[in-house]
């Protein structure tokens, strides 16, 4: 025999489904930005980071131009042996500092923004690089990027089991 719901089954139930859009809603349909903190580096001048963070670079000029994202607004500080500059992200959350022009070699590069840090060497000068380590990319030091998918899947699927689990706990007798 068909069982006719109760209102408060029906709540229950009612409950359930929002719970469902707005976790989908959430992981699925906001932006990277809101998942994630968006601080990184994109790129060194011609030089594609892809948001990796390893401890060294290698750029063949003497003037990089570093190119990466934050939130919008966001200061950024740059310092390049201790020299301390900031430039600030546009409201998309873009942001870029050219820096002086380099000598030849070596040289520390620390880029923060709101707590974040991203720390590295960089190799400059066409002498200075080392083609075989540029081009081995073992990924070793590689960190993932902001806005990787797997987190929010996994309070996604957390957020499911408990509304199923608890969809199950309580039940009205007649």
């Amino acid at each position: 025999m068909f069982r006719e719901k109760s209102p408060i089954m029906l709540i229950m139930m009612g409950r359930k489904i929002w719970m469902a859009v707005f976790l989908f809603t959430f992981c699925f349909l906001c932006p990277k930005a809101a998942l994630a903190g968006t601080f990184n580096l994109k790129s060194i001048g011609s030089v594609d980071t892809s948001g990796r963070q390893i401890s060294q670079w290698w750029y063949s000029g003497s003037q990089p131009v570093f190119i990466g994202e934050a939130s919008p607004g966001a200061s950024i500080s740059i310092s390049i042996d201790g020299s301390e500059n900031t430039t600030t992200a546009d409201s998309s959350g873009d942001w870029s500092y050219t820096a002086a022009a380099l000598e030849d070699g070596d040289h520390q590069v620390k880029l923060s923004s709101s707590g974040s840090n991203i720390n590295f060497t960089l190799s400059t000068g066409v002498n200075n690089v080392n083609w075989e380590a540029v081009n081995s990319d073992s990924g070793t030091e590689t960190l993932p990027a902001a806005g990787i998918i797997w987190p929010g899947m996994l309070a996604l699927v957390a957020g499911l089991g408990a509304i199923v689990k608890g969809g199950k706990m309580i039940r009205v007798k007649k």
